[in-house]
């Protein structure tokens, strides 16, 4: 029966194996995404000791449509502020749904934990305000711990495939999902890159500015000290 993270963890390698021939139309590559997934998992880890099963299990396998359907789920193309952009990450997140449920459903994961699974994963990609909306604070904690392993483990391939307009735009989504309390931990989170973190920080304060001027000045003060 699949009871521990350790199940989990071997859950994805075999997934990744399987689909290997898929290694060259995904960005990161098989490795990259495996490795994207475990970043998550530590970052969800980290702002949250307690973490659940299922946001764990979520945190693993919320990009999975990535390795098992690369030519739908990799990356976008077009405009990232058009709706067409929205439907193809809502897209995306139905097809791991749809792939990772049954997978979990034959390792006898109990239907409790299976149905937060799939809320979770149905939701990472959401907008700002719709991840609002829902209040859901295990949804708050896989969205900000994706966008903290975007800077940790995607950030250098995204860039050298796509260029640093389009970057940006991608940073603005991520940044957009996350709430306060969480965005303020991000902008406190120092990178290794510092001209990566530069980037982070100009695009959160320019979050605020257009969402929260005071917030804004606050930032500001913090960043001249």
């Amino acid at each position: 029966m699949f009871t521990n993270l350790d199940e989990a963890k071997k859950l994805l390698q075999n997934i990744c194996d399987k689909h290997w021939q898929y290694d060259k139309y995904i960005m990161q590559g098989v490795d990259g995404e495996k490795a994207h997934a475990l970043d998550v998992l530590a970052w969800v880890e980290k702002l949250n000791n307690k973490a659940t099963l299922a946001l764990q299990l979520a945190a693993l396998f919320h990009d999975i449509d990535r390795v098992v359907t690369p030519k739908k789920g990799g990356g976008f193309k077009g405009d990232r502020k058009s709706k067409a952009y929205l439907q193809h990450k809502k897209d995306h997140a139905k097809r791991s749904v749809n792939y990772i449920i049954p997978c979990l459903n034959e390792i006898e994961i109990n239907n409790e934990t299976l149905g937060r699974v799939e809320f979770l994963i149905l939701h990472h990609d959401d907008t700002g305000k719709e991840v609002e909306e829902l209040n859901d604070p295990e949804l708050n904690y896989l969205v900000a711990a994706d966008t903290f392993a975007f800077f940790t483990s995607i950030w250098p391939k995204l860039l050298a495939t796509e260029g640093m307009d389009r970057l940006k735009d991608k940073v603005r989504f991520m940044i957009d999902k996350i709430p306060d309390f969480l965005r303020v931990q991000l902008f406190k989170l120092q990178l290794e890159d510092k001209y990566v973190n530069e980037v982070k920080n100009e695009t959160i304060q320019e979050y605020y500015r257009y969402n929260n001027p005071k917030q804004s000045v606050t930032f500001s003060k913090k960043k001249d000290k």
